[in-house]
């Protein structure tokens, strides 16, 4: 069986190469800040949205910092 990931996801947004935010899973804060909760680029859950052409748009980015051997940190 095939598991959809969060990298393919309309709610995951990519910080680094390994991980980002899930913002259908986030929370607003008493001051009305936004808080979503990090997750792997492997996870996978229920909510899972197909993100499209996104997901490629991704892929690559990430793929161009493995090959140019940078540790990325937003």
């Amino acid at each position: 069986m095939n598991t959809i990931k969060c990298m393919s996801c309309k709610f995951y947004r990519v910080k680094t190469i390994t991980d980002g935010i899930c913002r259908v899973a986030g929370s607003v804060t008493s001051n009305g800040i936004a808080e979503y909760p990090t997750v792997s680029a492997e996870h996978s859950c229920e909510q899972w949205v197909d993100s499209g052409q996104q997901y490629h748009i991704r892929l690559g980015w990430v793929k161009g910092i493995q090959k140019k051997g940078i540790k990325h940190n937003a």
